[in-house]
């Protein structure tokens, strides 16, 4: 298995290969929460405005985003794990408009497989990546200078089994990543270290999170396939 990793919101084609967006603070750490949770279906979108329209399709939808880390004015939820894992969401769908996370993820096709991770559901991506056994996988750190997001990448490549760094090395640079440094100092109320803590987990999970579909494009959990000879280890 060839793994390539590549930082930033515009991926390069995959045509034959299965591509992993990665958003650790917060983006895929919230929707991994969301589905735990109960939602049925996660849409992204690129802007605000775009959310606003898409719940004239689906008007028992939740928003959930943000704009530079902070609540979007009119959404239900920010980009917060912490949020959606203490609200009654059970049936509902969501959509996101998250500033990495989401944009990379419009953005990172053409691909013949695409998933969407954060460190608390890598090992989970692993796994179904391995049950489907792709000549080339490419990871992609969503956000273009954040540390968090390509320890993940490297985390997840040790599990697939290439060159990379362990959970722990992984979970160290999440919490001390720039990134996390204005949810941990606790200055903004609405930025909480919980958060973080929530993003620095990284769990044996029953799911992995696949994108499908085209117009709307939709993030789905999708069950874990079965047999050991899937299951990658827990370095």
């Amino acid at each position: 298995m060839d793994i390539t990793i590549y930082q930033g919101h515009y991926p390069p084609a995959n045509p034959d290969g299965i591509t992993v967006v990665i958003d650790v603070i917060r983006a895929f750490t919230t929707t991994h929460f969301a589905f735990t949770r109960g939602v049925t279906q996660i849409l992204p979108v690129e802007t605000a405005e775009q959310a606003f329209a898409m719940r004239e399709q689906y008007p028992r939808a939740l928003l959930a985003g943000e704009i530079d880390a902070l609540p979007i004015d009119g959404f239900d939820f920010g980009n917060s794990p912490w949020e959606v894992d203490n609200a009654d969401i059970a049936g509902r769908t969501l959509i996101m408009r998250t500033t990495n996370g989401m944009k990379a993820t419009l953005n990172a096709r053409p691909c013949a497989g695409l998933f969407v991770t954060g460190l608390i559901s890598a090992q989970a991506t692993a796994q179904a990546i391995m049950a489907r056994n792709p000549d080339h996988v490419l990871l992609v750190a969503s956000h273009p200078t954040g540390d968090e997001d390509m320890a993940c990448a490297e985390y997840l490549s040790l599990l697939l089994g290439g060159p990379g760094i362990s959970r722990d090395q992984a979970r160290t640079r999440t919490c001390q990543a720039r990134s996390a440094v204005k949810f941990l100092e606790g200055r903004n109320p609405r930025l909480r270290a919980a958060d973080i803590e929530m993003a620095a987990r990284c769990d044996a999970t029953g799911f992995a999170m696949e994108v499908t579909g085209e117009a709307p494009i939709t993030i789905q959990a999708v069950p874990l396939p079965q047999g050991k000879e899937s299951s990658p280890a827990v370095l």
